[in-house]
C-alpha cells in the first residue's frame, strides 16, 4: 500500500488531540478533588531558603544550663560539645569573636557531614581558635547533601569577605561511602590521603551522630583513619548500657534494624573502647562522656512541639513522628547511652 502523508498527518493530529484532551480531563479531576481553600498555599508564603539545614539529635542545654528550644542550636551545641571535648575549642566564656593567637594547623575528615552546617561551624571555629591553617574533607552517601552544602559554603565565604581568612580551596566534599574506604574513587582517596600531611599539627577524625549507621561496623574507617592518616577521634556516638536487660538489648537492636544500622552496632562501652584500641588508638588516651539526660528527652519535647505546629496546617512529620517515639523509649529505658568519644593515637602520645 503506497504511504499516505495526508492520512498519516491526519492520525497523528487527531492522537495529540485526544492525548491533550485526557490530560486536561485528568487535570480537571484532580483539580475539583482538591480543596482550593485549604491550607496547601503554605507553600507560596514561603520568603526564602531555610536559614539551616542541621540534622543530629541535638545537644538540649546551654553552658549556663538553661533548655535550648530551638533545633538549630541544638544540634550546634552538640557539635561544640565535641569538639571542646577533642579540646578544639577554648573552654572559656569569651563572645567577643576574637581570633585567638596562633595554634597550628587543623585538618578534618569528617564523616555524614550533612548539608554544610557543621562544616562552616567547624571553619569558623578555625578561624575564631587561631588555627593558622584549616583543611577539611567531608564523605556522605547523599549527593543533593554534597550540592547543597557546596552551595553553603560559596554563599557563606562570598558573604564573610575579607573577615574570615579561609578560602573554597579549603573545603572538598564528596558523595562516598565513609563505612567503605576500599570503595573510595581515587579522588576521594587522595583528598582523604593529603590530610595525612604532616604540616598539619592536628588531624581529626569527625562523626557527629551517624557512626551507629555504619555498615558493616565502625573499624574499616576507624583503622584508616588512625594508621593511615595518624588522626586522632571525636565523635557522638550511641553505646549499650551494659546494666540493660536482655530483652531490652535486643529491643534496642531490633529499633537499630529498623532505622538502617547493623543489627549488633549498638556496643557496651567495653566493647567500644576494645574497638578504638584494635583500631590504633591508644587505651589509656579514651574518653567517653555520657550526655544522655540532654538529648534524648530534649529531642523528644522538641518534635512534641513540631508536630503539634505543623499539625495546624495539614502537615505531617511522616517518619520523624515515629523517631520521636523510638527516642522517647531510649530515654525511659535508659536501654541506649548517648556520649562524646574522644580518642587520640599511640603515636601522639608521649
Amino acid at each position: 500500500m503506497p504511504f499516505n502523508q495526508d492520512s498519516f498527518g491526519a492520525g497523528f493530529a487527531a492522537g495529540l488531540v485526544s492525548a491533550l484532551a485526557i490530560a486536561a480531563v485528568i487535570a480537571f479531576v484532580v483539580m475539583r478533588m482538591s480543596d482550593i481553600y485549604g491550607l496547601g498555599h503554605w507553600k507560596l508564603n514561603i520568603m526564602s531558603r531555610p536559614a539551616s539545614m542541621w540534622m543530629n539529635v541535638g545537644y538540649w542545654k546551654t553552658p549556663q544550663g538553661a533548655p535550648i528550644e530551638k533545633f538549630p542550636e541544638a544540634c550546634s551545641a552538640l557539635l561544640d560539645q565535641i569538639v571542646r571535648a577533642a579540646g578544639l575549642l577554648a573552654d572559656d566564656d569569651d563572645d567577643s569573636g576574637a581570633v585567638s593567637s596562633s595554634r597550628g594547623s587543623l585538618a578534618i575528615l569528617d564523616l555524614g557531614f550533612g548539608c554544610g552546617d557543621q562544616t562552616w561551624q567547624l571553619a569558623k571555629l578555625a578561624q575564631h581558635q587561631g588555627w593558622r591553617d584549616f583543611r577539611y574533607v567531608g564523605l556522605t552517601l547523599n549527593d543533593a547533601q554534597v550540592q547543597t552544602s557546596r552551595r553553603r559554603i560559596y554563599r557563606e565565604i562570598a558573604t564573610a569577605g575579607n573577615s574570615i581568612d579561609i578560602n573554597v580551596d579549603s573545603f572538598s566534599l564528596f558523595c562516598a561511602n565513609a563505612a567503605k574506604p576500599a570503595t573510595w574513587n581515587p579522588q576521594v582517596a587522595e583528598a582523604v590521603c593529603s590530610l595525612a600531611d604532616e604540616k598539619y599539627t592536628e588531624r581529626w577524625l569527625l562523626a557527629l551522630d551517624c557512626l551507629y549507621h555504619f555498615s558493616p561496623s565502625r573499624k574499616p574507617v576507624l583503622k584508616h583513619a588512625a594508621k593511615e592518616l595518624d588522626a586522632n577521634f571525636m565523635a557522638f556516638d550511641l553505646l549499650l548500657n551494659e546494666k540493660a536487660s536482655t530483652s531490652d538489648i535486643w529491643k534496642a537492636r531490633l529499633i537499630g534494624k529498623m532505622m538502617g544500622c547493623p543489627i549488633k552496632t549498638f556496643l557496651s562501652e567495653t566493647e567500644y573502647r576494645d574497638q578504638l584500641v584494635e583500631c590504633g588508638y591508644d587505651r589509656n588516651e579514651i574518653t567517653v562522656k555520657e550526655i544522655t539526660d540532654d538529648v534524648f528527652s530534649g529531642l523528644v519535647k522538641f518534635l512534641n512541639r513540631q508536630d503539634q505546629l505543623l499539625t495546624e496546617y495539614g502537615v505531617s512529620m511522616a517518619g520523624f513522628k515515629l523517631a520521636g517515639r523510638l527516642f522517647n523509649w531510649f530515654d525511659k529505658s535508659r536501654v541506649v547511652r548517648a556520649v562524646v568519644v574522644v580518642a587520640r593515637t599511640k603515636s601522639k602520645i608521649g
